[in-house]
C-alpha cells in the first residue's frame, strides 16, 4: 500500500501554516518543507509529535485520506472535572481502617493552551480531601486564562500532564508527573452525542501510593460539578466486586447430602459417627465454597451500564443544579 504522507501532510500545512506545524510539532519549518516536497522521509519521533499536536490517527495520516477526515475535535470536553477515585496505599484495596480514609480527589483540566489547537491538553491535581478539592475546583471555574488554572493546579504536590484521545466509543487521557516520575491512564465511555461532556464513570491505570509502587488498576469517577451526595454512595459505585452469586446447584447438593446422613436410613446413616457426619458436611461445604470463590473471582474491571447510567444520573443532577 502506497504511502499518502506527503500529500496529507500537504493538506495539513493548508489547514494551518507549515510555520505553526514547526512550531507545534518543534521540528525545523525546513524539515516540514522537506517532508512534503519527498526529499526527506519523516522520523518516527515527527509522526508522534503530529500524533500530539493535533490528535492525528498515525495509520489513517500514512495510509488513509486527510482530506475526507473527520477531523476530531474535542471542544466539547474542554473545562475542569472533579475527581472521585479509591486509596490506592493498600494492596489489592485491603482497608483495615474507617471507611472515610479511602477515597481520593482531584482535579482535571481539559484546555487549549492555543486558539488554533484543534486539539486540547490536559493538566491534573491530586489532593487528598474532598473540601481541598471542590475548593480548587471553584477557583479554576472561577479563571478564564490557560495559563493561571496550570500555574493554580501546578501547586498541588502531584501534579500532572497530557492529552486527551476519543474513538467512537471511548475518551482515554494520558497524564504524566515528571517531577515524580508517574503516570496514569484513564478510559471512560464516549456518549454519541455532540453536547457538552459532563462526567462520567470509568477505569484509571495508575502506580499506586503507600509503602510500595506497583502497577494499579480501580474505577474512577470524574464530573463538571461537585456531586451532593453521601460518600457510601459513591463507595458502591467504585467498587470492583460488587457481583451476584448463584447457589442453587450449592444449596441442593448440601441439602441431599445432609438428607443421606441424618433423616433417610441407610447404611451410611446408621454406622457412620456424629464427628464424621460433621466432617463429611465440612468438606462438602469447603469444596462449594472454593469453587463458587474461585469462578467469581476478580479477573478485571468493567463498567457495567448499569454503573454508567447511576453515575451520569448523579453527574446530570449535580450540573443541574
Amino acid at each position: 500500500m502506497a504511502s499518502k504522507f506527503q500529500e496529507n501532510l500537504k493538506a495539513l500545512s493548508k489547514q494551518y501554516t507549515q510555520r505553526y506545524i514547526a512550531e507545534k510539532t518543534g521540528f525545523s519549518q525546513s524539515s516540514i518543507n522537506n517532508y512534503i516536497s519527498g526529499a526527506s522521509e519523516p522520523s518516527i519521533q515527527f509522526l508522534i509529535a503530529l500524533k500530539d499536536g493535533f490528535g492525528i490517527d498515525i495509520d489513517n495520516f500514512l495510509f488513509g485520506d486527510f482530506e475526507k477526515h473527520d477531523t476530531t475535535t474535542y471542544d466539547r470536553f474542554i473545562g475542569n472535572y472533579i475527581v472521585y477515585y479509591y486509596n490506592n496505599t493498600s494492596y489489592k484495596g485491603e482497608v483495615h481502617t474507617n471507611i472515610k480514609n479511602t477515597m481520593k480527589y482531584g482535579v482535571i483540566s481539559v484546555l487549549k493552551e492555543k486558539e488554533l489547537d484543534s486539539s486540547v491538553v490536559v493538566y491534573g491535581a491530586f489532593v487528598t480531601g474532598r473540601v481541598e478539592a471542590t475548593r480548587l475546583l471553584k477557583r479554576v471555574n472561577s479563571m478564564t486564562q490557560a495559563s493561571k488554572i496550570i500555574d493554580t493546579l501546578s501547586q498541588s504536590k502531584y501534579f500532572y500532564k497530557g492529552n486527551l484521545f476519543t474513538s467512537t466509543h471511548s475518551i482515554a487521557i494520558e497524564l504524566k508527573d515528571k517531577e515524580n516520575g508517574d503516570f496514569t491512564y484513564i478510559l471512560l465511555n464516549n456518549p454519541p452525542t455532540k453536547e457538552e461532556y459532563i462526567g462520567g464513570i470509568g477505569t484509571v491505570n495508575s502506580i499506586s501510593r503507600g509503602r510500595e509502587h506497583n502497577p494499579c488498576v480501580q474505577y474512577i469517577i470524574i464530573s463538571k460539578k461537585v456531586i451532593e451526595v453521601p460518600d457510601g454512595e459513591l463507595y458502591n459505585y467504585l467498587k470492583l466486586d460488587d457481583y451476584t452469586v448463584k447457589l442453587d446447584d450449592a444449596i441442593d447438593d448440601i441439602v441431599a447430602l445432609f438428607k443421606r446422613l441424618y433423616v433417610e436410613k441407610n447404611e451410611i446413616s446408621h454406622y457412620l459417627s456424629e464427628s464424621q457426619k460433621i466432617a463429611i458436611i465440612q468438606n462438602k461445604l469447603d469444596y462449594h465454597f472454593y469453587d463458587i470463590l474461585e469462578a467469581n473471582s476478580f479477573r478485571f474491571a468493567k463498567v457495567s451500564n448499569k454503573e454508567d447510567d447511576g453515575v451520569f444520573k448523579l453527574i446530570r443532577e449535580a450540573s443541574n443544579d
